[in-house]
């Protein structure tokens, strides 16, 4: 809220100033009158006298007009007062109106002006702040009350990284706040110093965002089945866009036209891909009128009355179907025909032999395939076609003709023609009789011999009723075919159920909208903590959820919501398979598929042996893997290990520009101590010398292992010559102090070593062998310089 405005000030009383303006005017017009009718007075002085008089009259006119203005200018600024009021109040109405909250804060980042919603911190949760709070303290009171999340776990370092974009904003910033909702902050500093702050809930908006992506990769699933779903039809499939250009085709239609590559068909027009199937004689009865051919084609294409019949070179028939989109796309559905095609053939002689009696019967059938009566506006039979007198053999309609619809009605009940009216006869005519002519809806009657009739009755403007009778007999009998073979899916329905029971695995079907539809009990056996939560209905997720709380899955045990998240995902992708740890030592795999209809049916299967033996098979391959790199008598890496790691390393420390050293070694002279002591005091003094060598290097990634022999080597990535030197030396300390007696050596009374040192930064055109070779170089210079000491190749010597 603004501050109050200053008290005003109090206005002069206007009587004094009146007095004053009258004490001046009546001085200045006293000395005027006096000077101009006293004759004593000389003339300087009389002049002197008007002159003060006019003066005195002039002074009291002006101080009237001064003191007039100051009255108006104060009425003008108590006016201006009162509107700046009204305006503050106008401002602060029309700040809380705002949907977003909007601060200002001046240059000492105190508060100068907000609205009601800026001192929300989450919707419905507010915090009391005082104009002159500073930025900082507002900051840290929303903070504190833990609806940010971003702040929660460290609030100090949050608060300082957000100050610090406060103080140079330099774009919109988007913060979370409890219960998934989100705001957008925009700061923007103003030309004093100050900055204006305003928050805007953009909930909305971040959520549209998720479900935007939600729907894209659902979007791009579903085209993705659609291509399976249309490569697994057994029918050809063409689909050309709003300009014709083919843009889809199924690998059965691919089939068809062995001749159209279908990557280089896509795109094609109609027109280009007839003309390229005529080049290779497709289809027959086109040859030797192409032209003539190609122009009915594209005249028909759009326009087909119905579906087609064509004959392809491989002696397939076809029953295509063409129909357009409301888009403008073109749908083209092929089905093979080609038996049907053959029983027609054969039923063709068939029909030939019986051709001439058919044609004597067509010439004995009228020509409407339905029994007409007309009765007159007296309700008088006047008309009837022979299709009546067929459809009721029992009657003379000729008889008839003249008599009223009641006497005819009468007659046909008489004599049992309609079953329905049997025992109610006269309430059955009265009914009929109502209804003639004014029914609004079809009558079905059922006759005497067994024949359903449909009758249609129109009254015309002129009075006259126009019957119309159908035989709907095979319609009928095909609706109780219908329900009878509803009562046979019925108990194909239980059948599958039994079926379903008798699995030795675990299975489930859900729908489209994820609800389980059914399960055997097999199911439900193998995750006996959620079986409560296994009932039709019960969404997937909420079967999951279930057992997770209820530690069912061992590897959701401590991140349960990612767990669910990711086992939701799986099921509905339902393109791999998902292996299960249960909590009571058993695995399960799960299997699932989607369904035509767009559900899901999973089967589960407990692989507890095979995921048992899989795991000490994999056991047993590691410890395989490990004797294999160790050499057998020192315990340590062997060249195999050396080399498998070189490979690695001179790749790496390629890429990254870092150095890559290698130090050989060999023990001085241990031929002699092998004949000295033998072989087994050889290996035993081998073992020692790798233990001393293990233990020098430091890092995980440097490698000790025997080269062969009585030569060992030291990898060191990222070890430049001047450590590595540290090593080597580091290495002769540590075995001078352990003091290995050999008598025999020429060299020395102990056993010591001859080292060789080099170092590179791997290049790509280099291969690795180039390193050990300038090591080894090293080590023959070690050798014969001396022995007992190391050397650093040098590329010039």
């Amino acid at each position: 809220m603004p501050p109050a405005p200053p008290p005003a000030r109090e206005e002069p009383p206007a009587l004094l100033t009146a007095v004053v303006c009258g004490v001046c005017g009546m001085g200045g017009l006293g000395l005027l009158a006096w000077a101009l009718a006293s004759h004593v007075l000389e003339a300087p002085v009389r002049a002197a006298l008007v002159a003060a008089g006019l003066a005195l009259w002039a002074m009291a006119g002006l101080h009237w007009q001064l003191a007039r203005r100051a009255q108006r200018c104060q009425v003008a600024a108590e006016a201006a007062q009162q509107a700046a009021l009204q305006a503050s109040a106008q401002l602060s109405a029309t700040l809380d109106i705002l949907p977003d909250g909007l601060a200002i804060y001046d240059a000492d980042d105190r508060l100068v002006l907000c609205n009601t919603r800026y001192r929300e911190v989450a919707p419905g949760i507010t915090m009391a702040v005082d104009y002159g709070t500073r930025f900082e303290d507002v900051l840290r009171r929303a903070a504190a009350s833990g609806e940010i999340r971003d702040a929660r776990p460290d609030l100090e370092t949050w608060l300082a990284g957000r100050m610090e974009r406060h103080r140079s904003p330099s774009g919109p910033e988007v913060q979370e706040v409890r219960g998934d909702r989100w705001m957008q902050l925009t700061e923007r500093t103003l030309d004093g110093g100050g900055v204006v702050v305003l928050r805007t809930d953009i909930t909305d908006t971040v959520h549209k965002e998720r479900a935007l992506k939600q729907a894209l990769a659902d979007a791009e699933r579903a085209e993705r089945r659609l291509h399976e779903a249309v490569d697994a039809m057994p029918a050809g499939l063409d689909i050309y866009d709003e300009n014709d250009r083919l843009v889809l085709c199924n690998n059965f239609m691919a089939n068809l036209r062995p001749h159209l590559p279908v990557q280089t068909s896509l795109g094609k027009t109609y027109e280009e891909l007839l003309r390229e199937g005529l080049q290779h004689g497709i289809p027959e009865e086109a040859r030797g009128q192409e032209e003539l051919w190609l122009a009915h084609e594209l005249a028909l294409r759009g326009h087909r009355p119905g579906p087609e019949v064509r004959h392809y070179p491989n002696g397939a028939w076809m029953h295509m179907h063409e129909s357009r989109t409301p888009s403008g796309m073109t749908v083209v559905v092929r089905l093979d025909i080609s038996d049907l095609i053959e029983q027609r053939q054969k039923a063709e002689v068939a029909r030939q032999e019986s051709q001439r009696m058919r044609q004597l019967l067509e010439r004995a059938v009228e020509a409407l395939p339905v029994s007409i009566e007309i009765f007159d506006e007296q309700d008088r039979l006047v008309l009837f076609n022979q299709q009546l007198s067929r459809m009721y053999p029992h009657m003379n309609y000729a008889e008839h003709l003249g008599n009223s619809f009641a006497d005819i009605l009468r007659y046909s009940v008489q004599r049992g023609l309609v079953p329905s009216a049997n025992g109610r006869e006269e309430t059955w005519i009265a009914e009929r009789l109502s209804e003639h002519g004014s029914r609004t809806s079809n009558l079905v009657q059922r006759l005497a011999d067994g024949r359903w009739i449909n009758i249609y009755e129109t009254r015309t403007p002129e009075n006259y009723v126009v019957a119309v009778r159908l035989d709907i007999t095979d319609l009928i009998e095909q609706r109780q075919a219908l329900e009878a073979a509803q009562d046979e899916a019925q108990q194909a329905r239980q059948l599958l159920q039994d079926a379903i029971e008798s699995l030795p695995e675990g299975f489930a079907l859900f729908d489209a909208d994820d609800r389980l539809v059914v399960c055997n009990a097999q199911y439900r056996r193998l995750y006996p903590i959620s079986a409560p939560m296994i009932a039709p209905g019960s969404t997937f997720e909420q079967i999951a959820r279930y057992g997770v709380e209820r530690g069912q899955y061992m590897d959701a045990v401590g991140n349960e919501e990612a767990w669910l998240a990711q086992r939701v995902a799986d099921h509905q992708a339902a393109i791999q398979s998902v292996l299960q740890h249960l909590t009571d030592g058993r695995w399960v795999q799960a299997d699932e598929r989607r369904t035509p209809q767009g559900g899901i049916a999973g089967v589960r299967t407990d692989v507890t042996q095979l995921v048992r033996k899989e795991q000490e098979l994999a056991a047993a391959n590691a410890k395989l893997a490990l004797l294999s790199t160790t050499d057998g008598v020192t315990g340590i890496g062997n060249r195999r290990r050396f080399d498998d790691r070189l490979a690695t390393e001179w790749m790496r420390c390629g890429r990254h520009g870092l150095p890559l050293t290698v130090i050989l070694i060999d023990i001085d002279h241990f031929k002699l101590y092998n004949d000295h002591y033998g072989h087994l005091a050889g290996d035993e003094c081998l073992r020692r010398v790798a233990q001393l060598l293990q233990a020098t290097i430091r890092r995980a990634d440097e490698v000790a292992a025997r080269y062969g022999g009585e030569e060992f080597v030291l990898l060191l990535p990222d070890v430049p010559m001047p450590e590595a030197v540290t090593v080597a030396q580091r290495c002769m300390d540590s075995l001078r102090d352990a003091a290995l007696a050999h008598p025999r050596s020429p060299t020395a009374p102990i056993i010591t070593f001859s080292m060789g040192i080099a170092s590179v930064v791997p290049r790509p055109e280099a291969g690795s062998d180039t390193l050990v070779q300038a090591a080894d170089a090293a080590l023959y210079r070690a050798k014969y310089g001396g022995r007992n000491r190391f050397e650093v190749f040098d590329p010039g010597a």
